[in-house]
């Protein structure tokens, strides 16, 4: 087994959310958790888990992905080489030398997703009409104001695929590239980047053609968003792109799935 931390975080006072979606305990011992407040820290060490304390607000509200950078810059100078995951990217198997085999290949990997063309009206369109958040005036019009932001930003970051809007899914990263999220944090700042931060960013960073991206970034061991959530037969605009996207990714990859990012 390799020593690559595979590195998490977590903010928030969700205390609901954070039982639903981070394991009762460590699923592997080499796994760092950076976590915003001292209750969710002591929360996490009382299960297990290996936490550093994160004090910075630099990203809040609509901008709140940004903390991703944060993380991933500091994971980076304290460990050298990282496997950043969302609590929603899932290991399918034992990551064995073939893995790490796959890992050495490129220095620096994000995979790739797309958004319908017209993003907000996709992704409302997606949410299914008895979700919480569209219940109360105060989180709708939350969503709403973070979908107008991706809307206005998305345009700015992205490469035109078909019908489909693609660009760097976040919730699986791997770098031993120890300036990349410094890197990612200076586009940022200079160019007052919003929303889905650390994607557009990331789009930004690799200055190139979406072939020349998949050749220089994109992981054989992942997809930017898995099968599992997307239906053959869904007809939602957004789904029906990922899944698109997703079979033609596979057409530029030598595909070996040892994550999925639900």
């Amino acid at each position: 087994m390799s020593n690559i931390k595979i590195i998490r975080s977590w903010w928030g006072n969700n205390q609901e959310l954070m039982q639903k979606d981070i394991p009762k305990i460590p699923l592997y011992d080499n796994e760092v958790v950076y976590v915003w407040g001292d209750k969710n820290k002591e929360e996490l060490e009382s299960r297990g888990y290996t936490c550093i304390s994160m004090s910075s607000q630099e990203f809040k509200g609509g901008n709140i992905f940004g903390r991703k950078l944060i993380v991933l810059d500091l994971a980076l100078k304290h460990w050298g080489e990282i496997l950043m995951l969302d609590w929603d990217c899932f290991i399918l198997k034992p990551l064995d030398k073939e893995f790490y085999n796959l890992l050495s290949k490129k220095e620096t990997q994000v995979a790739l997703y797309a958004h319908y063309k017209e993003p907000m009206a996709a992704l409302l369109d997606a949410i299914p009409e008895d979700h919480p958040i569209l219940q109360n005036d105060e989180s709708y019009y939350y969503l709403i104001d973070n979908l107008s932001t991706l809307e206005n930003q998305i345009q700015h970051y992205h490469w035109k695929w078909g019908d489909g809007l693609v660009i760097p899914n976040f919730g699986c990263v791997y770098s031993r590239d120890k300036n990349f999220g410094a890197d990612l944090l200076k586009i940022t700042r200079e160019n007052d980047v919003k929303g889905l931060v650390e994607e557009f960013a990331m789009w930004k960073y690799a200055n190139c053609t979406m072939e020349e991206y998949i050749e220089k970034y994109h992981p054989d061991y992942v997809l930017g968003v898995s099968y599992e959530r997307l239906k053959p037969d869904d007809t939602k605009d957004i789904n029906k792109i990922q899944t698109e996207f997703n079979n033609y990714i596979r057409t530029q990859i030598d595909y070996k799935p040892y994550l999925e990012h639900i």
